[in-house]
């Protein structure tokens, strides 16, 4: 396959960093709508609402992970294949100094954390 311009790459990466951004805006939204859900209603909701809301704490928490990850893994694919009129800059130097996987793993984490503590709530609700 033929090698990117630094115009293709720019935009490419631009694109997959706008898939992190709204990622994140997805994940965090919906897990305030879901906090919100979870105290309004579980304190006086049935076994099936709890799981209904169970289900759907695991989806975002499954959809926050998976989705942010691979888009994290893509932009670090993109840096590493960097055309060299970036990657030769000290911009490009920089951006490749970056720990991306101590990034990805933080985000996992901080992810995971809030589905394990809306499940907890449910379930001490």
């Amino acid at each position: 396959m033929a090698k990117l311009t630094a115009d293709q790459y720019l935009a490419a990466t631009a694109a997959r960093l706008a898939h992190v951004t709204q990622t994140y805006a997805i994940t965090f939204f919906a897990n305030i709508a879901i906090m919100f859900a979870i105290l309004a209603y579980t304190s006086s909701a049935g076994l099936a609402a709890r799981f209904a809301l169970a289900t759907i704490v695991v989806s975002i928490t499954a959809y926050g992970v998976l989705a942010a990850k691979a888009a994290l893994d893509d932009l670090k694919a993109m840096l590493d294949d960097a055309v060299d009129d970036f990657s030769g800059s000290s911009f490009g130097a920089h951006l490749k100094q970056i720990p991306t996987a101590l990034f990805t793993g933080a985000s996992t984490i901080l992810i995971l954390a809030m589905g394990v503590t809306q499940l907890w709530a449910i379930i001490s609700a």
